[in-house]
């Protein structure tokens, strides 16, 4: 299967949005912490979950300027399998000028969607984001992946890994850190791509909030001494 890697444009939201009419309930790219909020099981959920989810990444896309999505296609169906949201900041990341993207502020006069765990989402992604500042270098410029989604139908085909090099290849060009949060189970993709560790775990205790377990994850990022070596490597080759 042919994949191609492209710039999202503002109407494939609205095709990402479709999918839930298309695709089983869940196959699509709604990206963690969300999915643990907000279970679907059926297409209406599925639907109403997907047009909150692009809703909130439209807004972004228009207005967040340190942002660039991403998406893979297959060239064979000219379907959008994975997305992702890499983010330039020329003089590093701020957490208090971010985190207005992040999390839901309530809006007045519309209610919070029907079936979605606001306060858990809010704040799985404070806990997460607030550390930022501690374990990145502050004031320095970066390159931060923070959005990172592949249908679950159409993972294991090379989609992720296109979009994480496409970062890796900035990171290499600009000569800067690359950062990212990486869940337990995507952490030895990231680190075959040159990602290390930084620091502890992420452990994030979710029982306050209605779930009977821990959100686990590590705090990742790639150098760039370890760029430089790279490059040696395949100088060398």
């Amino acid at each position: 299967m042919p994949l191609k890697l492209q710039e999202i444009e503002l109407g494939d939201f609205d095709t990402m949005t479709d999918h839930a009419n298309i695709y089983p309930p869940g196959d699509d790219l709604v990206a963690p912490p969300t999915p643990i909020c907000w279970l679907v099981t059926t297409q209406p959920e599925a639907r109403s979950r997907l047009e909150f989810h692009m809703t909130k990444q439209r807004e972004r896309f228009l207005g967040d300027t340190s942002a660039r999505y991403l998406k893979i296609i297959d060239e064979e169906t000219g379907e959008i399998i994975s997305m992702a949201r890499w983010h330039w900041y020329p003089n590093g990341y701020s957490y208090t000028e971010g985190i207005h993207w992040e999390t839901h502020n309530a809006v007045e006069g519309r209610p919070w969607p029907k079936g979605m765990n606001v306060e858990l989402h809010n704040f799985v992604l404070t806990s997460r984001d607030s550390q930022r500042q501690q374990w990145q270098e502050e004031g320095k410029p970066c390159w931060i992946l923070m959005h990172l989604v592949t249908r679950a139908s159409q993972r294991g085909k090379g989609a992720a890994s296109m979009l994480i090099q496409w970062g890796v290849d900035r990171a290499r060009k600009d000569g800067v850190p690359a950062y990212l949060e990486a869940g337990a189970l995507a952490i030895p993709l990231y680190a075959k791509h040159g990602f290390r560790q930084i620091g502890d775990p992420i452990r994030i205790d979710l029982r306050g909030h209605g779930v009977n377990a821990d959100f686990l994850g590590a705090k990742m990022g790639l150098f760039p001494e370890v760029l430089v070596e790279g490059q040696a490597g395949e100088k060398a080759k």
